[in-house]
């Protein structure tokens, strides 16, 4: 259902490209941010504006995975899907999309350091960051699907676990597919371009390879996001 949807609403494809957009643009001024700074002796002031900006790219990324979620809703209802209108629709929560983000975020970086402890650290890390995946996966579509606020979308995301696991993961797959066909393509088109000897060929091949990558990242992102709400929607009724 995920590809139909996309198929008769190619429209949606502008907010990965836009998600990308605001990762680089916000993601960029706080690189160049840090960079300015004295590397040998890093003040409080630098780590404070490292911390909001990791903030600010998380909300930046949220935000546009919020609009998207509320387009494919809009679509789900039977309406076009609209780009200024989803993300002002989505913009009405920023509150919440603002604490989801901070809180997303300091999960993260505390998962991130239990990581850096050797073997065991690694291993409990790698869990709890599965574990925090799969129980706030439905977490986003709730709070623009339903309105609901974070606890409450939180809770009914974990309540929602058992009952989406195996279409979850059968539905990763499917997302997943082009992906690596694409990554196998490509890579066989760079080969044979390398093995040709000319400089042409393994241009043209990798170009293909690097075109070929990012039209499956592209739906592959797309897709998910609708499967995503499509998935939440499903079990909402359900309930």
């Amino acid at each position: 259902m995920s590809f139909k949807v996309l198929r008769g609403n190619r429209r949606l494809l502008v907010f990965p490209l836009l998600s990308g957009a605001a990762l680089i643009a916000v993601g960029g001024a706080a690189l160049e941010f840090l960079l300015d700074g004295d590397e040998s002796s890093p003040s409080v002031l630098e780590f404070i504006s490292f911390g909001a900006g990791y903030l600010l790219v998380g909300f930046a990324l949220t935000l546009c995975s919020a609009a998207m979620i509320c387009a494919v809703d809009g679509v789900l209802r039977g309406e076009p899907a609209r780009i200024g209108a989803s993300y002002r629709r989505a913009a009405r929560h920023w509150r919440r999309l603002l604490v989801w983000s901070l809180l997303s975020t300091t999960v993260l970086l505390l998962i991130r350091q239990l990581e850096r402890v050797p073997v065991v650290g690694w291993i409990l890390g790698e869990l709890f960051k599965v574990g925090w995946a799969a129980t706030t996966y439905l977490t986003l579509p709730a709070m623009m699907v339903d309105g609901l606020g974070l606890a409450e979308a939180t809770r009914r995301s974990a309540q929602m676990l058992s009952e989406t696991f195996s279409r979850r993961v059968y539905g990763s797959l499917w997302i997943a597919l082009p992906i690596v066909l694409s990554v196998i393509i490509g890579f066989v088109a760079f080969m044979l371009g390398v093995e040709s000897n000319d400089v042409g060929p393994a241009i043209a091949g990798g170009t293909a390879g690097a075109l070929l990558l990012f039209c499956a990242l592209l739906v592959g992102a797309t897709v998910s996001a609708i499967f995503r709400t499509v998935l939440y929607r499903d079990a909402s009724a359900a309930l």
